[in-house]
């Protein structure tokens, strides 16, 4: 019984990062991008070289970038294996297993939704304080004139922040929905 318990608090604490990291992927993949924007991520993805011209600060902060993404990137598939492995582990108890399913998409809402609230309350503050955290060299500060600024407005920031914990959301209500029609009750 504690082993079941142990894997139910294991998926509830990985799987609202795992879905965030897959809202970012996807939004990132969909969201309408002006060409020095696309040049620019396909960039940081490793995908081409930069054709915007960037003065050295900015490309520093876009190497920082390219680092981080890449660390999400491993992140991701190491949340992906452990949410797989939860499930897979589980996937004969279908108590267990919607168990783990509700919870997790309760867990993901929960999380998802304080800092989705945060966003909507002060974004300048969340937007600060995560640049902080992931790039405390402090080289992610530019003047409103600079290409990166001018490539990257706040604006774009707003719209993939508000998209990404939004799908989050969604995908977290999604899974605790799916819970529910997990075991069906005979009538």
């Amino acid at each position: 019984m504690e082993q079941k318990k142990l894997i139910g608090v294991l998926f509830c604490l990985i799987f609202p990062f795992l879905v965030l990291l897959l809202s970012y992927s996807i939004t990132l993949s969909l969201l309408p991008l002006t060409p020095a924007q696309h040049n620019t991520i396909a960039y940081l993805q490793g995908k081409e070289e930069l054709t915007v011209k960037y003065v050295p600060l900015e490309l520093s902060h876009l190497q920082d970038v390219q680092k981080v993404m890449k660390y999400a990137n491993y992140l991701f598939y190491a949340l992906l294996l452990l949410a797989a492995w939860c499930i897979i582990y589980t996937k004969r108890d279908k108590e267990q297993l919607q168990r783990l399913l509700k919870y997790g998409g309760i867990s993901t809402v929960a999380v998802i939704g304080l800092f989705f609230l945060g966003l909507l309350l002060s974004f300048n503050t969340i937007f600060a304080a995560f640049h902080q955290i992931f790039f405390p060299q402090g080289n992610w500060q530019f003047p409103a004139d600079s290409v990166l600024i001018q490539t990257f407005p706040l604006e774009f920031f707003v719209t993939i922040s508000l998209s990404i914990f939004g799908l989050s959301l969604g995908l977290g209500m999604g899974m605790f929905i799916l819970s529910k029609f997990l075991i069906q009750k005979p009538r």
